[in-house]
């Protein structure tokens, strides 16, 4: 289990989805599946990438692998789909790095091995004030190419050259919150 049904699960989000959203190395014929009453997003993942980040929660009595707090933060900004969007993708991440080491973001991106990831984390980073070495570390391992910031959206928006991406959702200014229409706001970390 990952994406925004893990946030939910780790307090990364208080929203709440009628589906589970859970990856397999399976193949999937259907990303949106129904099964006896509930509804699921189903992704494939590679078997390798699910050696690593994943802990066994139990869930009305059944033993499930879920996201830990970090690969679930890797997996929306891996694929925002998981999330619904790179705005709960945003908040998934700010709710983070309250109290998750950012040093295991980089760690659990490299493993994942989509540079694309480096590219979201560093702009939506730099958008919430999160620590400059965490910045550095994401600048470090850009690659190529100018990826959209949210894939779910259209494909229309500002180049950031800082981050070689598509900001396809604006930074707004400092409003302390996630915004809405087509901009991300500024949201103020503690300490």
């Amino acid at each position: 289990m990952t994406g925004w049904s893990a946030a939910n699960h780790w307090g990364l989000t208080e929203q709440v989805f009628s589906s589970t959203v859970i990856r397999t190395t399976q193949r999937v014929r259907q990303s949106k599946q129904r099964l006896l009453d509930s509804d699921f997003v189903v992704s494939h993942t590679s078997p390798a990438s699910m050696a690593w980040g994943l802990r066994r929660e139990w869930r009305n009595g059944i033993p499930i692998l879920m996201a830990d707090p970090a690969r679930t933060v890797v997996d929306v900004l891996d694929d925002p789909r998981l999330s619904g969007g790179i705005r709960l993708a945003t908040e998934i991440l700010a709710a983070y790095l309250q109290e998750g080491p950012p040093a295991t973001l980089i760690e659990y991106a490299e493993r994942l091995g989509n540079r694309t990831v480096f590219k979201r984390l560093g702009y939506l980073g730099e958008v919430l004030g999160a620590d400059p070495d965490l910045l550095a570390s994401c600048e470090q391992r850009l690659s190529t190419g100018y990826p959209l910031l949210d894939p779910t959206q259209a494909g229309t928006g500002k180049r950031s050259r800082r981050w070689s991406l598509i900001a396809n959702l604006a930074p707004a200014p400092d409003t302390g919150g996630l915004g809405e229409g087509d901009q991300l706001r500024r949201v103020e970390l503690s300490p």
